[in-house]
């Protein structure tokens, strides 16, 4: 089985952060299964819990079969896209709530990165902290970042140096 998962998060099919996570698997020579959330229902944070029967449990129990998790996203204004969001916050689910308790555990000890594309040179501290923190707090291994800075858009042949360097740390 595949290891390694992209939990990614666009406002685009095909846009900038999916073209350079496709170029990733072609760049290691991994099999990377997408998970894209936009065809997914996962509601917000809800302090009552009355969100469960949306997409988010089942898209946990996927993804707790992989040891590599990158979560891929546009930086949005110094942060991930809204979706995105979502997605980070219903986390706490796993750690709220005493029946999914085990499934938040199994977070621990799993290799995450981050890959990402911006209308910038270099991405902020606080979307790659807000990743980091999380991480941390799940037990989860930070193993780095990629970046594309897309500002005229994706342009393949810029990345091959960083490529090259996230295969290091992939």
């Amino acid at each position: 089985m595949n290891n390694t998962v992209a939990i990614l998060s666009s406002a685009r099919t095909n846009g900038n952060t999916e073209k350079l996570l496709n170029r990733l698997a072609i760049n290691t020579n991994t099999n990377i299964d997408i998970i894209d959330l936009s065809k997914y229902n996962v509601s917000e944070y809800d302090y009552n819990y009355n969100n469960q029967d949306d997409d988010f449990l089942t898209l946990i129990e996927t993804i707790l079969s992989y040891e590599k998790i990158i979560f891929a996203s546009p930086v949005y204004w110094y942060s991930v896209t809204p979706t995105m969001k979502k997605f980070l916050d219903r986390i706490s689910d796993l750690l709220d709530l005493p029946h999914l308790l085990d499934s938040g555990r199994r977070l621990r000890g799993k290799a995450a990165y981050v890959v990402c594309s911006s209308a910038s040179t270099e991405v902020s501290n606080s979307f790659i902290s807000a990743f980091k923190d999380t991480f941390e707090y799940l037990g989860m291994n930070y193993g780095g970042f990629l970046h594309a800075d897309c500002s005229d858009g994706y342009q393949e042949k810029y990345y091959i140096d960083d490529l090259n360097s996230f295969k290091a740390l992939f």
